[in-house]
């Protein structure tokens, strides 16, 4: 009987540890996530015509940045927000317009998502896919001398309309100690917005500037 008892006592003990192994298993609920790395952003861009039938406008890539805060409102579900510092990109001319610098500009990305973590009973490898709202605002718009040049004046100006648009995610936590993880993660966003292009205070042309870029980054998360 005693020996029954042992063998029953020693089940039951074998049974909640690994019970709470499984539990402890990836981001818990009520977890707080902070993940912080290096962000490039890769235009997929297409544009309406400039001033002809055969010319348009290219986004080009940029570095910065990036961090992100997820609260874990359940087990295997997430809320995060992303932001960065700015990113600045270069805007050139393409078709009859290529090889003209056409400006800059710098904007940012706060993009609102609700992420699912699945069950992969895994504390040292935690992937995750997020589908939510990217909001971006666009600054320092800047023109370049090569484009005054073609619009023969010195009184340029570009003013980018914010964006709102569908982010979606995909990533992943890789375990480096108990609160410290190495983070990857890639977003794809639409970013669609109409680029005023005013010449001496007059609203010259107006581009619908598709930029739809995807998104990596590469850095750690920490678990609080």
């Amino acid at each position: 009987m005693k020996h029954s008892l042992k063998v029953v006592a020693t089940a039951v003990v074998g049974s909640l540890a690994i019970n709470g192994l499984v539990q402890a298993a990836g981001h818990q609920e009520g977890d707080f996530i902070l993940r912080v790395g290096a962000a490039y952003v890769s235009p997929n861009d297409d544009s309406s015509n400039v001033l002809s039938d055969n010319d348009g406008v290219e986004v080009d890539g940029a570095l910065g940045l990036g961090f992100s805060g997820t609260w874990m409102f359940a087990d295997q579900w997430g809320f995060e927000i992303l932001a960065a510092l700015p990113f600045e990109h270069d805007i050139d001319g393409t078709g009859d317009l290529s090889g003209v610098s056409i400006g800059s500009v710098k904007h940012l990305p706060p993009t609102f998502s609700v992420q699912f973590y699945p069950d992969v009973q895994s504390d040292y490898f935690i992937p995750y896919f997020g589908l939510g709202l990217n909001y971006t605002t666009f600054t320092d718009e800047d023109t370049d001398s090569e484009l005054e040049a073609a619009l023969g004046s010195n009184d340029v100006d570009l003013d980018l309309d914010d964006s709102f648009g569908i982010a979606a995610q995909i990533g992943a936590d890789w375990k480096i100690s108990d609160d410290l993880y190495f983070n990857t993660s890639l977003w794809y966003m639409q970013i669609d917005t109409d680029a005023d292009v005013k010449v001496d205070g007059v609203v010259a042309t107006t581009v619908d500037v598709d930029i739809d870029p995807w998104v990596a980054m590469i850095g750690l998360s920490w678990k609080f």
